[in-house]
């Protein structure tokens, strides 16, 4: 196992053996979330005391009241579940900003018509795993509206069941490289560095996300457009 892997591993053990508080959430809170974000087809359930974020019954996920204000929603969106994927890691390990930078990510993508694509994510994007949470921080990408504190956010979250589309309902010990970027073509590069360019406000403070449909593969391919024709009338 490769040292990247070893940690990715170290990070999901400690996760499940990490000591959360316990869930604080109030029925106010738990009644705004089930209003708001929970779906038909989804249930939403509050957590007893004893409950802790990293302890998800079977079939269940653990779902924080600042994620979903950080722009999280179910269903799971198509750029979240592969990310989530690919990492081996479910969202109560991503802090609320993490939540935020893919939020926003493919909020712009999907604005532009542009199909999201994982390599030019992992390469905009730094991936760090520590104390069994899991933190991503723009490389290239400078985002603006981003909250500085998050201390309590692991103190208020639900249960939620139903069909999340190959997201794991518990974290998965994951054995590939995946903290090392990925190496891009050419035409994807000037992609990377035009987004260098940009200062991107968190988008969904603005934004209906419901309005924001996923691109289709193959209907926009980024990799056919060149830098210039991208965020007409952005600057």
């Amino acid at each position: 196992m490769s040292g990247e892997s070893e940690v990715s591993s170290k990070c999901t053990q400690s996760f499940l053996d990490h000591a959360f508080p316990p869930c604080w959430l109030i029925q106010t809170e738990f009644v705004t979330i089930t209003k708001n974000f929970i779906p038909p087809g989804f249930t939403a359930r509050k957590p007893g005391h004893e409950d802790r974020l990293n302890l998800m019954p079977e079939g269940e996920l653990a779902i924080t009241l600042e994620h979903f204000e950080a722009g999280f929603r179910i269903p799971l969106w198509l750029e979240l579940r592969q990310a989530l994927r690919y990492y081996g890691v479910v969202p109560a390990q991503l802090n609320p900003n993490s939540i935020s930078l893919l939020v926003a990510f493919a909020c712009y993508m999907r604005a532009e018509r542009i199909e999201f694509n994982l390599s030019i994510f992992r390469k905009l994007f730094n991936f760090r795993a520590k104390g069994g949470s899991v933190f991503l921080s723009g490389q290239w990408v400078k985002m603006a509206g981003l909250a500085n504190m998050h201390h309590h956010f692991a103190e208020r979250f639900v249960f939620i069941a139903g069909s999340f589309s190959n997201i794991p309902l518990a974290p998965i010990q994951y054995d590939d490289v995946i903290y090392k970027p990925p190496t891009l073509g050419e035409r994807e590069g000037a992609l990377v560095e035009f987004f260098g360019s940009k200062v991107f406000d968190v988008p969904f403070l603005r934004w209906d996300l419901e309005a924001l449909q996923p691109v289709p593969p193959g209907e926009c391919n980024f990799l056919d457009l060149t830098c210039e024709s991208l965020f007409r009338g952005k600057d």
